[in-house]
Order: C-alpha cells, then sequence, then structure tokens
C-alpha cells in the first residue's frame, strides 16, 4: 500500500465499558487502514491501554499489508 495521506476520514464508535474504537480509511479507496482502540484511565499507569494500542497497531498493518514481525 502506498503511504497515506495525513489526514483521512474515520469514524469513531462507543463500544461500551468505556472502550472506544477509531478505524480510518483511505481517503481515495474507502478501504479501512488504520484502528485506534483506547480505553478508560491514564494512558500512563494502565495496562490495558498498552494492550489496546498494541492491538491496534498490529491490525493496522494487517489493513496495510505490512510485514507483522
Amino acid at each position: 500500500m502506498k503511504d497515506l495521506p495525513n489526514r483521512r476520514p474515520c469514524m469513531t464508535e462507543d463500544v461500551g465499558m468505556g472502550l472506544t474504537v477509531t478505524v480510518s480509511f483511505h481517503p481515495e479507496t474507502g478501504q479501512a487502514v488504520e484502528v485506534f482502540m483506547t480505553g478508560r484511565g491514564k494512558a500512563s499507569d494502565n495496562p490495558m491501554q498498552e494492550a489496546l494500542y498494541n492491538l491496534g497497531v498490529q491490525a493496522s498493518k494487517l489493513m496495510q499489508d505490512k510485514d507483522n514481525s
């Protein structure tokens, strides 16, 4: 996949229990290319925040056909 533009359309959804998911889309193809997940609590002291971040990074790499190593 080519480099993504800095600004992309996105959609954010509260999925319950304090969890929010944001998906960004390629502006030309409409293909989902990134996902961000956040939960409640402070990022600095919440292991769940780190796990959600890492999950989002791996899912985004899969969406962009990038190596997951």
